[in-house]
Protein backbone atom coordinates (compact mmCIF):
# COMPACT_ATOMS: atom_id res chain seq x y z
CA UNK A 1 0.00 0.00 0.00
CA UNK A 2 1.63 3.28 -1.10
CA UNK A 3 1.91 6.17 1.33
CA UNK A 4 -0.11 8.40 -1.03
CA UNK A 5 -3.45 6.88 -2.01
CA UNK A 6 -4.09 6.47 -5.73
CA UNK A 7 -7.33 8.46 -5.44
CA UNK A 8 -5.64 11.43 -3.77
CA UNK A 9 -5.24 13.12 -7.13
CA UNK A 10 -4.47 16.59 -5.77
CA UNK A 11 -1.55 15.40 -3.64
CA UNK A 12 -0.22 13.21 -6.43
CA UNK A 13 -0.40 16.12 -8.87
CA UNK A 14 1.47 18.31 -6.38
CA UNK A 15 4.23 15.68 -6.09
CA UNK A 16 4.44 15.32 -9.88
CA UNK A 17 4.77 19.08 -10.28
CA UNK A 18 7.49 19.25 -7.63
CA UNK A 19 9.42 16.56 -9.51
CA UNK A 20 9.02 18.51 -12.76
CA UNK A 21 10.17 21.70 -10.98
CA UNK A 22 13.25 19.82 -9.80
CA UNK A 23 13.81 18.71 -13.40
CA UNK A 24 13.79 22.32 -14.61
CA UNK A 25 16.15 23.31 -11.81
CA UNK A 26 18.51 20.45 -12.71
CA UNK A 27 18.94 21.91 -16.21
CA UNK A 28 21.06 24.65 -14.62
CA UNK A 29 23.32 22.15 -12.85
CA UNK A 30 26.17 19.86 -13.84
CA UNK A 31 23.77 16.93 -13.39
CA UNK A 32 22.00 17.70 -16.67
CA UNK A 33 25.31 17.44 -18.55
CA UNK A 34 25.46 13.74 -17.69
CA UNK A 35 21.77 12.85 -17.38
CA UNK A 36 19.05 14.40 -19.52
CA UNK A 37 16.10 16.02 -17.76
CA UNK A 38 13.58 13.44 -19.08
CA UNK A 39 15.76 10.65 -17.69
CA UNK A 40 15.98 12.38 -14.30
CA UNK A 41 12.19 12.70 -14.24
CA UNK A 42 11.75 9.05 -15.24
CA UNK A 43 14.10 7.85 -12.52
CA UNK A 44 12.51 9.97 -9.81
CA UNK A 45 9.03 8.69 -10.70
CA UNK A 46 10.36 5.13 -10.82
CA UNK A 47 12.10 5.37 -7.42
CA UNK A 48 9.23 7.08 -5.60
CA UNK A 49 6.68 4.51 -6.81
CA UNK A 50 8.86 1.48 -6.11
CA UNK A 51 9.72 2.54 -2.55
CA UNK A 52 6.00 2.84 -1.87
CA UNK A 53 5.72 6.61 -1.64
CA UNK A 54 3.39 7.06 -4.61
CA UNK A 55 1.25 4.42 -6.39
CA UNK A 56 2.08 2.68 -9.67
CA UNK A 57 -1.32 3.51 -11.11
CA UNK A 58 -3.75 6.32 -10.40
CA UNK A 59 -6.57 8.17 -12.15
CA UNK A 60 -4.39 11.29 -12.37
CA UNK A 61 -1.74 9.31 -14.30
CA UNK A 62 -4.39 8.14 -16.75
CA UNK A 63 -5.64 11.70 -17.17
CA UNK A 64 -2.15 13.03 -17.86
CA UNK A 65 -1.32 10.27 -20.34
CA UNK A 66 -4.70 10.47 -22.08
CA UNK A 67 -5.08 14.24 -22.29
CA UNK A 68 -1.80 16.11 -21.82
CA UNK A 69 0.13 14.21 -24.50
CA UNK A 70 -2.43 14.82 -27.30
CA UNK A 71 -2.62 18.48 -26.25
CA UNK A 72 1.17 18.75 -26.30
CA UNK A 73 1.56 17.38 -29.82
CA UNK A 74 -0.01 20.36 -31.68
CA UNK A 75 1.88 22.78 -29.41
CA UNK A 76 5.14 21.11 -30.43
CA UNK A 77 4.24 21.19 -34.13
CA UNK A 78 2.86 24.70 -34.61
CA UNK A 79 6.28 25.96 -35.75
CA UNK A 80 6.88 23.03 -38.11
CA UNK A 81 7.86 24.04 -41.61
CA UNK A 82 7.01 21.00 -43.75
CA UNK A 83 9.15 22.08 -46.68
CA UNK A 84 12.13 22.18 -44.35
CA UNK A 85 11.10 18.93 -42.65
CA UNK A 86 10.96 16.90 -45.85
CA UNK A 87 14.27 18.36 -46.95
CA UNK A 88 15.83 17.33 -43.64
CA UNK A 89 13.98 14.08 -42.76
CA UNK A 90 15.78 11.85 -45.23
CA UNK A 91 18.32 10.65 -42.68
CA UNK A 92 15.59 10.29 -40.05
CA UNK A 93 13.65 8.01 -42.39
CA UNK A 94 16.81 5.97 -42.99
CA UNK A 95 17.44 5.76 -39.25
CA UNK A 96 13.87 4.64 -38.64
CA UNK A 97 14.15 1.96 -41.34
CA UNK A 98 17.31 0.67 -39.67
CA UNK A 99 15.66 0.75 -36.24
CA UNK A 100 12.68 -1.28 -37.50
CA UNK A 101 14.94 -3.82 -39.19
CA UNK A 102 17.05 -4.27 -36.06
CA UNK A 103 13.95 -4.74 -33.90
CA UNK A 104 12.85 -7.59 -36.18
CA UNK A 105 16.33 -9.12 -36.10
CA UNK A 106 16.40 -8.79 -32.31
CA UNK A 107 13.02 -10.52 -32.04
CA UNK A 108 14.18 -13.58 -33.99
CA UNK A 109 17.47 -13.80 -32.08
CA UNK A 110 15.71 -13.45 -28.71
CA UNK A 111 13.07 -16.07 -29.49
CA UNK A 112 15.88 -18.54 -30.13
CA UNK A 113 17.41 -17.79 -26.73
CA UNK A 114 14.35 -17.52 -24.46
CA UNK A 115 11.55 -20.08 -24.25
CA UNK A 116 8.25 -18.23 -23.79
CA UNK A 117 6.12 -21.36 -23.61
CA UNK A 118 2.77 -22.28 -25.11
CA UNK A 119 1.86 -18.79 -26.32
CA UNK A 120 5.31 -17.93 -27.65
CA UNK A 121 4.31 -17.01 -31.21
CA UNK A 122 1.49 -14.76 -29.99
CA UNK A 123 3.61 -13.07 -27.32
CA UNK A 124 6.47 -12.46 -29.76
CA UNK A 125 4.23 -11.15 -32.55
CA UNK A 126 2.40 -8.78 -30.20
CA UNK A 127 5.63 -7.44 -28.68
CA UNK A 128 7.24 -7.04 -32.11
CA UNK A 129 4.29 -4.87 -33.14
CA UNK A 130 4.63 -2.82 -29.96
CA UNK A 131 8.38 -2.25 -30.46
CA UNK A 132 7.93 -1.10 -34.05
CA UNK A 133 4.80 1.01 -33.58
CA UNK A 134 3.51 1.31 -30.04
CA UNK A 135 1.27 -0.23 -27.39
CA UNK A 136 -1.78 0.38 -29.59
CA UNK A 137 -0.23 -1.99 -32.12
CA UNK A 138 0.29 -4.62 -29.40
CA UNK A 139 -3.42 -4.51 -28.59
CA UNK A 140 -4.42 -4.50 -32.26
CA UNK A 141 -2.12 -7.43 -33.08
CA UNK A 142 -3.28 -9.43 -30.07
CA UNK A 143 -6.88 -8.95 -31.14
CA UNK A 144 -6.09 -9.90 -34.75
CA UNK A 145 -4.32 -13.14 -33.80
CA UNK A 146 -6.75 -14.10 -31.04
CA UNK A 147 -4.29 -13.63 -28.19
CA UNK A 148 -6.74 -13.41 -25.29
CA UNK A 149 -5.47 -15.82 -22.61
CA UNK A 150 -5.04 -13.60 -19.53
CA UNK A 151 -2.33 -15.80 -17.99
CA UNK A 152 -0.01 -14.81 -20.85
CA UNK A 153 -1.57 -11.57 -22.09
CA UNK A 154 -1.37 -9.62 -18.82
CA UNK A 155 2.32 -10.51 -18.16
CA UNK A 156 3.03 -9.47 -21.76
CA UNK A 157 1.48 -6.05 -21.15
CA UNK A 158 3.43 -5.67 -17.90
CA UNK A 159 6.75 -6.65 -19.49
CA UNK A 160 6.02 -4.32 -22.41
CA UNK A 161 5.63 -1.34 -20.04
CA UNK A 162 8.71 -2.14 -17.93
CA UNK A 163 10.77 -2.88 -21.05
CA UNK A 164 9.81 0.51 -22.48
CA UNK A 165 11.12 2.23 -19.35
CA UNK A 166 14.37 0.23 -19.51
CA UNK A 167 14.75 1.10 -23.20
CA UNK A 168 14.16 4.81 -22.68
CA UNK A 169 16.62 4.99 -19.78
CA UNK A 170 19.29 3.14 -21.77
CA UNK A 171 18.64 5.36 -24.80
CA UNK A 172 19.01 8.58 -22.82
CA UNK A 173 22.25 7.40 -21.25
CA UNK A 174 23.89 7.37 -24.70
CA UNK A 175 24.80 11.09 -24.82
CA UNK A 176 26.51 10.69 -21.45
CA UNK A 177 29.15 8.46 -23.08
CA UNK A 178 32.05 10.49 -24.43
CA UNK A 179 33.04 7.54 -26.64
CA UNK A 180 29.62 7.36 -28.30
CA UNK A 181 29.57 11.13 -28.79
CA UNK A 182 33.01 10.96 -30.36
CA UNK A 183 32.00 8.17 -32.75
CA UNK A 184 28.55 9.63 -33.50
CA UNK A 185 28.77 13.43 -33.23
CA UNK A 186 25.50 15.35 -33.32
CA UNK A 187 24.93 18.84 -34.68
CA UNK A 188 21.65 18.97 -32.77
CA UNK A 189 23.35 18.38 -29.41
CA UNK A 190 25.96 21.02 -30.14
CA UNK A 191 23.37 23.60 -31.20
CA UNK A 192 21.20 22.74 -28.19
CA UNK A 193 24.07 23.49 -25.80
CA UNK A 194 24.50 26.84 -27.50
CA UNK A 195 20.82 27.60 -27.07
CA UNK A 196 20.88 26.65 -23.40
CA UNK A 197 23.67 29.13 -22.82
CA UNK A 198 21.58 32.02 -24.08
CA UNK A 199 17.92 32.14 -23.13
CA UNK A 200 17.33 35.04 -25.53
CA UNK A 201 18.24 32.83 -28.44
CA UNK A 202 15.62 30.30 -27.31
CA UNK A 203 13.02 33.02 -27.45
CA UNK A 204 14.24 33.97 -30.91
CA UNK A 205 13.85 30.36 -32.08
CA UNK A 206 10.15 30.55 -31.24
CA UNK A 207 9.65 33.78 -33.11
CA UNK A 208 8.76 35.81 -30.02
CA UNK A 209 11.91 37.86 -29.47
CA UNK A 210 11.22 41.54 -28.71
CA UNK A 211 7.50 40.74 -28.46
CA UNK A 212 5.88 41.37 -25.04
CA UNK A 213 4.76 38.19 -23.29
CA UNK A 214 0.99 37.94 -23.57
CA UNK A 215 -1.29 35.56 -21.70
CA UNK A 216 -3.56 35.83 -24.73
CA UNK A 217 -0.85 34.28 -26.89
CA UNK A 218 -0.31 31.40 -24.45
CA UNK A 219 -4.02 30.69 -23.94
CA UNK A 220 -4.68 30.94 -27.67
CA UNK A 221 -2.11 28.23 -28.35
CA UNK A 222 -3.56 25.86 -25.75
CA UNK A 223 -7.11 26.55 -26.97
CA UNK A 224 -6.18 25.89 -30.59
CA UNK A 225 -4.47 22.64 -29.54
CA UNK A 226 -7.62 21.51 -27.70
CA UNK A 227 -9.79 22.26 -30.73
CA UNK A 228 -7.44 20.22 -32.92
CA UNK A 229 -7.61 17.31 -30.46
CA UNK A 230 -11.42 17.43 -30.34
CA UNK A 231 -11.71 17.47 -34.13
CA UNK A 232 -9.06 14.77 -34.40
CA UNK A 233 -10.93 12.52 -31.96
CA UNK A 234 -14.13 12.99 -33.96
CA UNK A 235 -12.45 12.10 -37.27
CA UNK A 236 -10.53 9.14 -35.78
CA UNK A 237 -13.84 7.71 -34.52
CA UNK A 238 -14.78 6.87 -38.10
CA UNK A 239 -11.48 5.13 -38.99
CA UNK A 240 -10.63 1.92 -37.13
CA UNK A 241 -6.84 2.03 -37.47
CA UNK A 242 -4.34 1.83 -34.56
CA UNK A 243 -2.89 5.24 -33.76
CA UNK A 244 -5.40 7.07 -35.99
CA UNK A 245 -6.04 9.72 -33.34
CA UNK A 246 -2.33 10.65 -33.19
CA UNK A 247 -2.11 10.59 -36.97
CA UNK A 248 -5.15 12.86 -37.29
CA UNK A 249 -4.04 15.51 -34.80
CA UNK A 250 -0.54 15.45 -36.29
CA UNK A 251 -1.96 16.03 -39.77
CA UNK A 252 -4.29 18.81 -38.60
CA UNK A 253 -1.47 20.50 -36.68
CA UNK A 254 0.84 20.42 -39.68
CA UNK A 255 -1.87 21.81 -41.97
CA UNK A 256 -2.48 24.72 -39.63
CA UNK A 257 1.25 25.26 -39.10
CA UNK A 258 1.88 25.52 -42.84
CA UNK A 259 -1.31 27.12 -44.18
CA UNK A 260 -2.53 29.33 -41.34
CA UNK A 261 0.63 31.18 -40.44
CA UNK A 262 -1.22 34.38 -39.52
CA UNK A 263 -3.04 32.45 -36.79
CA UNK A 264 0.17 30.79 -35.63
CA UNK A 265 1.86 34.19 -35.31
CA UNK A 266 -0.65 35.03 -32.53
CA UNK A 267 0.63 32.13 -30.41
CA UNK A 268 3.42 32.49 -27.86
CA UNK A 269 5.56 29.95 -25.98
CA UNK A 270 3.75 27.01 -27.57
CA UNK A 271 6.87 24.83 -27.69
CA UNK A 272 7.73 25.57 -24.06
CA UNK A 273 4.21 24.70 -22.86
CA UNK A 274 4.23 21.51 -24.94
CA UNK A 275 7.61 20.54 -23.49
CA UNK A 276 6.28 21.12 -19.96
CA UNK A 277 3.39 18.74 -20.64
CA UNK A 278 5.88 16.16 -21.91
CA UNK A 279 7.93 16.49 -18.71
CA UNK A 280 4.83 15.74 -16.65
CA UNK A 281 4.25 12.70 -18.88
CA UNK A 282 7.76 11.35 -18.19
CA UNK A 283 7.15 11.39 -14.42
CA UNK A 284 3.96 9.33 -14.74
CA UNK A 285 5.63 6.84 -17.08
CA UNK A 286 8.40 6.27 -14.55
CA UNK A 287 5.92 5.90 -11.71
CA UNK A 288 3.91 3.34 -13.68
CA UNK A 289 6.78 0.81 -13.82
CA UNK A 290 6.36 -1.79 -11.06
CA UNK A 291 9.73 -3.49 -10.66
CA UNK A 292 8.28 -6.22 -8.41
CA UNK A 293 6.47 -7.64 -11.43
CA UNK A 294 9.80 -8.49 -13.00
CA UNK A 295 10.20 -11.37 -10.56
CA UNK A 296 7.18 -13.45 -11.58
CA UNK A 297 6.20 -14.97 -14.95
CA UNK A 298 6.91 -11.59 -16.53
CA UNK A 299 10.64 -12.10 -15.93
CA UNK A 300 11.10 -14.35 -18.97
CA UNK A 301 9.23 -11.94 -21.24
CA UNK A 302 11.27 -9.06 -19.84
CA UNK A 303 14.53 -10.93 -20.54
CA UNK A 304 13.29 -11.52 -24.09
CA UNK A 305 12.65 -7.80 -24.48
CA UNK A 306 16.03 -6.81 -23.04
CA UNK A 307 17.73 -8.97 -25.68
CA UNK A 308 15.65 -7.27 -28.38
CA UNK A 309 16.48 -3.82 -26.98
CA UNK A 310 20.21 -4.47 -26.69
CA UNK A 311 20.41 -5.81 -30.26
CA UNK A 312 18.27 -2.92 -31.52
CA UNK A 313 20.45 -0.23 -29.91
CA UNK A 314 23.86 -1.82 -30.49
CA UNK A 315 23.20 -2.49 -34.19
CA UNK A 316 21.72 0.97 -34.64
CA UNK A 317 24.85 2.53 -33.14
CA UNK A 318 27.10 0.34 -35.28
CA UNK A 319 25.36 1.14 -38.56
CA UNK A 320 24.95 4.76 -37.49
CA UNK A 321 28.72 4.95 -37.14
CA UNK A 322 29.33 3.22 -40.48
CA UNK A 323 26.84 5.48 -42.28
CA UNK A 324 27.95 8.60 -40.34
CA UNK A 325 24.47 9.31 -38.97
CA UNK A 326 23.67 11.88 -36.28
CA UNK A 327 23.31 10.49 -32.72
CA UNK A 328 20.33 12.72 -31.89
CA UNK A 329 18.51 11.59 -35.04
CA UNK A 330 19.27 7.94 -34.24
CA UNK A 331 17.88 8.40 -30.73
CA UNK A 332 14.65 10.02 -31.92
CA UNK A 333 14.17 7.45 -34.69
CA UNK A 334 14.78 4.63 -32.21
CA UNK A 335 12.28 6.15 -29.78
CA UNK A 336 9.71 6.55 -32.58
CA UNK A 337 10.17 2.89 -33.49
CA UNK A 338 10.02 1.38 -30.01
CA UNK A 339 7.71 3.81 -28.20
CA UNK A 340 5.74 5.58 -30.93
CA UNK A 341 5.42 9.15 -32.24
CA UNK A 342 4.32 10.79 -28.99
CA UNK A 343 7.37 9.47 -27.14
CA UNK A 344 9.64 10.50 -30.03
CA UNK A 345 8.24 14.03 -29.81
CA UNK A 346 8.65 13.96 -26.03
CA UNK A 347 12.28 12.92 -26.31
CA UNK A 348 13.09 15.55 -28.96
CA UNK A 349 11.24 18.26 -27.06
CA UNK A 350 12.72 17.29 -23.71
CA UNK A 351 16.24 17.47 -25.15
CA UNK A 352 15.53 20.75 -26.93
CA UNK A 353 15.97 19.27 -30.43
CA UNK A 354 13.13 21.30 -31.93
CA UNK A 355 13.93 20.49 -35.54
CA UNK A 356 13.54 16.75 -34.80
CA UNK A 357 10.05 16.89 -33.26
CA UNK A 358 8.13 16.77 -36.55
CA UNK A 359 10.38 14.22 -38.33
CA UNK A 360 10.15 12.04 -35.21
CA UNK A 361 6.36 12.28 -35.25
CA UNK A 362 6.21 11.49 -38.97
CA UNK A 363 8.34 8.33 -38.82
CA UNK A 364 6.54 7.29 -35.62
CA UNK A 365 3.21 7.45 -37.42
CA UNK A 366 4.76 5.33 -40.18
CA UNK A 367 5.57 2.80 -37.45
CA UNK A 368 1.93 2.80 -36.37
CA UNK A 369 0.92 2.07 -39.95
CA UNK A 370 3.20 -0.94 -40.51
CA UNK A 371 3.69 -2.47 -37.05
CA UNK A 372 0.47 -4.49 -36.81
CA UNK A 373 1.11 -6.10 -40.18
CA UNK A 374 4.64 -7.02 -39.15
CA UNK A 375 3.44 -8.41 -35.81
CA UNK A 376 0.84 -10.61 -37.50
CA UNK A 377 3.44 -11.79 -40.01
CA UNK A 378 5.93 -12.75 -37.28
CA UNK A 379 3.21 -14.66 -35.43
CA UNK A 380 2.44 -16.60 -38.62
CA UNK A 381 6.11 -17.43 -39.20
CA UNK A 382 6.57 -18.74 -35.64
CA UNK A 383 3.30 -20.68 -35.49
Amino acid sequence: MPLINENDSLTLLAIIMMIVAFGYWSEKTALSKKLSTPLILLMLGLVLSNIGFIPHSAPVYDTIQSFLIPIAIPLLLFRANLVRVFKESGTMLLAFGLATTFTVIGVFVAVGLVDLGEFESQIVGSLAASYIGGSANLVATAEAIGFTDSSAYLPTLTADAIGAIAFLMLLMFLPASSLILKLLPSKHMISNQALKSDDNEIVKENGTKDVPVSMTGIVYGISLSLVICAVGRFIAGFIDIPGMFILTITTLSLLIANFAKKQIDKIQFDFEVGSFFMYVFFVTIGASANLSNVFDITLYIFIFLMIVILIHISMLLLFGYLLKLDLAELMVASSACVLGPAAAAALAAGQGWKSLVTPGMLVGVLGYAIATFIGIGITSILS
